[in-house]
């Protein structure tokens, strides 16, 4: 086996032993904790559910591969609990920069390599419809908090977008790899042709919607707050007897509509210019 096969199986083990300790340690332990629960899930135990969480590594089928299972919470452990979870981070991105490598190498993702190596551990955990290794789900790390919280607003962000900014050329060449002799092709190839030269053009992509977490904490008579996405259940110190900390409850499903109002002074054409690739004029 190449070293850099068995560099990435490697990385894999540990990373799969120190989420399997993580687990061992939450049910060991049981912590306080906190998790949203809908109206169906009412019956199942929220230290499982999280634990369940933040083990989760594999697609599932029939879910698009580019969304990530995800739900928030509160959980106050125990230093141990807290290193569990930093081990488990580190071993993270040791897997993800191992990737990288076996990619740059062999020009290719590892997956029938790990699928290979995960099999026995699927069975293991007898879980149906794992399919593969969910990559940015290895990747994601586990939040922490190094101080316990006094308080921590939960609030939906469904208002992102990315925008890369996209010259006359790059759209056309990006429309060519399209199916050119469709009509709507044409249409948009004759659109761009119209522009003026060195004009540049924006490409959005409005981004799933993530749950904030707005995090509040004294620091001797100083008030620190830090905002951080919270994918996962947030996990923090907590010494018996301490308070837990206040949080809201914000609803399950985020809203449908953005929150944000946009602004009348918009650099950006809200009307796609190409709709086929999300490219918009600037105003």
């Amino acid at each position: 086996m190449e070293s850099y096969e068995l560099s990435i199986l490697e990385s894999f083990d540990r990373m799969q032993h120190s989420l399997q300790q993580l687990s061992r340690q939450l049910l060991q332990e049981s912590p306080r904790c906190w998790l949203p629960v809908s109206d169906s899930e009412q019956m199942f135990d929220p230290l499982k559910r999280a634990e369940a969480l933040y083990s989760d590594i594999w697609y599932r089928d029939g879910l698009d591969g580019r969304e990530t299972r995800s739900l928030w919470g509160l959980i106050g452990g125990s230093e141990v609990l807290i290193q569990r979870a930093r081990t488990a981070n580190i071993e993270k991105d040791l897997f993800r920069q191992a990737v990288k490598a076996y990619k740059l190498q062999t020009g290719k993702l590892p997956d029938k390599l790990l699928h290979k190596r995960a099999e026995h551990l699927a069975e293991k955990l007898n879980r149906s419809g794992l399919a593969r290794l969910h990559l940015k789900q290895c990747y994601r790390h586990i939040p922490l908090l190094e101080h316990t919280p006094d308080k921590v607003g939960f609030s939906w962000y469904s208002s992102g977008r990315s925008i890369r900014r996209i010259s006359i050329e790059q759209a056309e060449k990006m429309l060519l790899r399209l199916d050119e002799s469709q009509p709507h092709i044409q249409l948009q190839l004759r659109k761009l042709g119209d522009l003026k030269p060195g004009e540049s053009l924006a490409q959005l992509q409005t981004q799933a919607p993530v749950m904030r977490a707005n995090v509040r904490w004294k620091c001797g008579d100083t008030i620190v707050r830090k905002a951080r996405n919270c994918p996962l259940p947030l996990l923090f110190p907590l010494a018996e007897g301490q308070p837990f900390p206040e949080h809201n409850e914000p609803a399950i499903n985020p809203p449908e509509q953005r929150q944000r109002i946009e602004r009348n002074d918009l650099r950006i054409d809200p009307l796609p210019f190409l709709p086929s690739l999300r490219i918009h004029r600037y105003n």
